[in-house]
């Protein structure tokens, strides 16, 4: 596949985008609660050529807002992991396991055409270590 038909991924979607009543911040501003968190996620393609691809994520390696869909015809393709990070902070949540369908569209390379919903699903289980309460104001 070329350069010219590489589909962007939520991530990419995400980093050109400007957001009028927010901006965009590292891990350690976004979330300074936490200390440590793992992330696996397990995507998945069923019907023709069924696979699976398992991938952990750290906080050194945290990939950021969104975590991307590999299907190379999917445009805008993945999930937030930042939309679930932020609900798990505010309910305090140390573990959660949860699953979500890809966001994204399989069609042309910038998305003008649609053929059909991604296809892709996640399993996603998320710990997290939050930091100790004199650690944060000190």
């Amino acid at each position: 596949m070329s350069k010219r038909d590489e589909r962007q991924k939520a991530s990419d979607v995400f980093r050109e985008s400007n957001f009028v009543f927010s901006k965009k911040v590292g891990f350690d501003v976004a979330f300074p609660q936490i200390e440590d968190l793992t992330v696996e996620v397990e995507e998945s393609r069923h019907g023709v050529g069924d696979w699976n691809r398992k991938s952990t994520y750290k906080k050194q390696n945290f990939p950021g807002e969104y975590i991307n869909c590999s299907n190379s015809l999917c445009y805008n393709g993945g999930f937030s992991i930042g939309s679930i990070l932020r609900e798990m902070v505010r309910n305090k949540q140390t573990e959660l396991e949860t699953s979500k369908l890809c966001q994204g569209n399989e069609g042309s390379p910038k998305g003008r055409r649609i053929y059909r919903k991604c296809m892709n699903f996640f399993k996603i289980k998320v710990s997290i270590k939050y930091k100790v309460e004199s650690d944060r104001n000190g």
